[in-house]
C-alpha cells in the first residue's frame, strides 16, 4: 500500500515556482528544488517525471494564477478599453512592486530560449496567444468604425508593450517610463476616445 504524501502538489510547485522564478530554469538544481519542496531527487521524479516536467507543471501554475486569472477578470468589464489599459497598469504595477526583480515568469521563459525545455516554450506560446486574443476581442468590442485604426497593428503593438514592461521593469522599475510604454502604445486608442468624448 503507497504511503500518504505529506505534501500536496500545489504545495511542492509553489516551492519550486519560487526557486524557478528567482534563477531560471537552466541555473536551478535538482538539489536546490529538493532543498526548496522538501522532497529527494526520486520523489520529485516520482511526481514529476524529471526536472523539465516539474518546470511545466510550474509554469502551468504561474500562468493559471495570475496571468489567466487577471484576463478573465479583465475581460468581464463593461468597457473593453478599460480592461486592455486595466491590463496594463496592472502590469506595470505588479512589475514596480516586484523588489526581487523577478519579472515575468513566462517572459523569462520566452527569451532563455534554447535553455529550456520545448514543452516549456509551446505553453508560453500558448500563454501568450491567450493574450494576443484578449487584445484582439476587447479592440473588437469597440466602436472603432472609420476610425482609421489599424487593429492589427495596434494589437501587436499593445502585445509588444507587455513584453517591454516586463522586460525594462527587470533592469529599471521605473513607473513613468514603464507608463510612457503604455500610453504609447495606447496612443491610437486614447486619440479616438478624447475625439468622440468632444
Amino acid at each position: 500500500m503507497p504511503r500518504p504524501r505529506l505534501l500536496e502538489d500545489g504545495l511542492v510547485l509553489d516551492r519550486a515556482l519560487t526557486v524557478f522564478w528567482r534563477r531560471g530554469y537552466a541555473a536551478t538544481s535538482v538539489r536546490e528544488l529538493s532543498q526548496a519542496t522538501g522532497l529527494g531527487a526520486a520523489a520529485l521524479y516520482n511526481r514529476f517525471t524529471d526536472k523539465d516536467g516539474l518546470f511545466v507543471e510550474a509554469l502551468h501554475r504561474y500562468a493559471e494564477e495570475g496571468m489567466t486569472r487577471r484576463l478573465a477578470r479583465l475581460s468581464a468589464l463593461a468597457d473593453p478599453a478599460r480592461a486592455i489599459t486595466g491590463y496594463l497598469d496592472e502590469l506595470i504595477d505588479l512589475s514596480v512592486k516586484d523588489e526581487a526583480r523577478c519579472g515575468c515568469m513566462l517572459v523569462n521563459t520566452a527569451l532563455d530560449g534554447a535553455t529550456v525545455p520545448p514543452a516549456a516554450l509551446e505553453f508560453v506560446r500558448r500563454c501568450f496567444g491567450e493574450i494576443e486574443a484578449f487584445f484582439h476581442i476587447q479592440l473588437r468590442r469597440l466602436d472603432l468604425a472609420g476610425a482609421g485604426i489599424d487593429l492589427a497593428a495596434l494589437e501587436q503593438s499593445l502585445f509588444s508593450a507587455m513584453v517591454t514592461i516586463r522586460v525594462l521593469a527587470r533592469l529599471d522599475p521605473d513607473r513613468e517610463r514603464l507608463q510612457r510604454v503604455a500610453d504609447s502604445a495606447l496612443t491610437p486608442l486614447l486619440r479616438h476616445r478624447k475625439a468622440l468624448a468632444h
